[in-house]
């Protein structure tokens, strides 16, 4: 039975020349309204009360919001399909379960613009501190609850366990150690019921931080009871560690925060994938994460971090936690003879990016870039026009020679390294001016496929020109007996355009294409003799 994905079916092909594949990748993407996380509620134009959810053709529920591409969509969406359709769960990457709406759901295409009539959230209809969000379409909202609440108007209190650390939602059970009993408790819509449980000792004690594990023979759970100083599902959350040391991968505090002020996702959020998370980590628990969003560093980076929503993708920032003061000693440290100098192997500093996800093989249609994925990725900013650029050294960006036939001024020509969203300086960007740029020569708009290439050269800002950060790396240039094997797979990158109808760029976005024989590629139906030596090509 054939597998049908809302991604149009209809295979393309994309010709790159070899110096684009490795160097230029140019991915067209769509333009996405920033929009926070909610829970998506229809209502009517005179009040707030709920009129109605959102079903598919075949009766099943829409669940908003869902992830599709690394991105978070809060309504249905016409994206890659000729259908308005809806993920029947929250993670459509990772599940590929959907449908198509029905007639009476109001359709979000992904390209229009934020709705700038008069604002339901004018009538403040969220409660207990919940963050009101106009919808795209008319007539409807989103409400954005803080932790501690929940419903469609964050009219709902959650229950706390403090010794978790963590919100439970109304019906939600849970199993706990409270002053030397092993309990079960319940969360109510008036508070927290918790009785006494039969147990057993764990097989393995998987409890850190010299605690104990039971396991209730009622529900097979097991809990762990800790020592004093540590809470958590295991035991290893440190309410009281207020800094991290060295690159802080054994931070074990509370911190959920990032440097820009953003609160983080949780480590086992629905809405994540492909991340690291307590699923895809292992010895998760060991590393510090769980069902919980508070700051770690899994992956040995150099400073505690979290997954976060950035507009309506899923991204990452460094979290706001100081470093702890080292210990001033007053002994001097002994001398010690010098040893003689090897020269060490130097280790190429180009290609290096920010891993943040694991392989979990190709997503159809690309899917949004994490920052620092592609480190080398440069946005050239040419009088009016938008092209991409990748980066093979401090001074130097290789884009195509297209980009530059309206012979700009190199005053015109604004080039910013470490971008993520489009035309967004944050704080990880540098931007520069352009002291040159040059054209291949053998290049001509007549045959616009041909020797598409060209030079730009930074102007340095005090004497330097771009410095290597995480979020700023040079690409590594391949050797000249390097092949590229047929049916070989190959990341791509880049801002741009995916439906044909977009009038907006996006997020970085990346894809995976795969290169196609050369005899195929030429061939008749395809492109014939538009395909030269010298060129690559490579699709889905």
């Amino acid at each position: 039975m054939p597998v049908f994905s809302p991604v149009l079916t209809r295979r393309e092909f994309l010709l790159l020349t070899l110096i684009s594949l490795v160097l230029l990748p140019r991915l067209q993407c769509a333009g996405w309204r920033k929009q926070p996380p909610g829970i998506d509620i229809f209502v009517s134009g005179q009040s707030n009360r709920l009129t109605q959810k959102v079903f598919t053709t075949d009766g099943k529920e829409c669940k908003f919001p869902f992830r599709f591409g690394g991105v978070i969509y809060h309504h249905c969406i016409s994206m890659n399909s000729h259908k308005a359709w809806c993920s029947l769960t929250h993670n459509f990457d990772r599940d590929q379960k959907w449908g198509f709406c029905s007639s009476q759901a109001q359709l979000f295409n992904g390209f229009l613009p934020p709705h700038r009539g008069p604002s339901l959230c004018r009538q403040k209809p969220c409660l207990n501190g919940g963050v009101c969000v106009t919808a795209a379409h008319l007539n409807s909202f989103d409400c954005v609850c803080p932790d501690g609440f929940t419903g469609a108007l964050c009219e709902k209190k959650k229950c706390y366990e403090p010794l978790h650390l963590k919100y439970y939602d109304i019906g939600d059970s849970w199993g706990r150690i409270y002053l030397r009993s092993v309990e079960l408790c319940t969360c109510l819509s008036g508070g927290v019921s918790c009785e006494r449980a039969r147990y057993t000792v764990c097989f393995r004690n998987r409890c850190e931080n010299n605690g104990v594990c039971r396991m209730i023979e009622a529900t097979g759970e097991e809990v762990c009871g800790c020592i004093s100083g540590y809470n958590g599902q295991y035991c290893n959350i440190n309410p009281e560690e207020q800094c991290y040391r060295d690159s802080g991968s054994q931070y074990r505090g509370v911190a959920n925060v990032t440097v820009s002020g953003s609160s983080c996702l949780p480590w086992n959020s629905d809405l994540l994938f492909s991340e690291l998370t307590v699923e895809t980590v292992e010895s998760a628990t060991h590393r510090g994460l769980g069902e919980h969003a508070f700051c770690r560093n899994p992956d040995q980076d150099k400073l505690p971090w979290c997954y976060t929503m950035t507009g309506r993708a899923v991204s990452w920032e460094y979290c706001n936690i100081k470093p702890c003061s080292k210990p001033v000693s007053g002994h001097r440290s002994p001398t010690v003879a010098p040893r003689p100098f090897h020269s060490p192997t130097k280790t190429p500093s180009c290609g290096k990016r920010q891993e943040k996800r694991i392989s979990r093989g190709r997503i159809l249609g690309g899917t949004s870039a994490l920052p620092g994925a592609h480190p080398w990725m440069a946005a050239l900013y040419i009088a009016d026009e938008f092209c991409a650029g990748t980066l093979v050294s401090s001074c130097w960006i290789v884009s195509a020679a297209h980009c530059f036939l309206s012979n700009p001024l190199n005053s015109q020509i604004r080039v910013v390294l470490g971008q993520h969203s489009f035309n967004d300086t944050g704080p990880n960007t540098r931007t520069f001016a352009v002291q040159d740029y040059i054209l291949y020569p053998q290049y001509t708009q007549f045959e616009p496929t041909l020797n598409d290439i060209a030079l730009v050269k930074l102007k340095k800002v005090e004497r330097r020109c771009a410095l290597k950060t995480p979020f700023i790396r040079p690409i590594c240039l391949p050797g000249r007996d390097v092949t590229f094997p047929d049916h070989s797979g190959c990341k791509i990158s880049g801002w741009g355009h995916m439906h044909e109808k977009a009038d907006s760029y996006s997020n970085l976005m990346e894809g995976v294409v795969n290169i196609i024989p050369f005899d195929q590629c030429s061939s008749p139906d395809v492109y014939g003799s538009d395909v030269r030596s010298g060129m690559l090509c490579a699709g889905r």
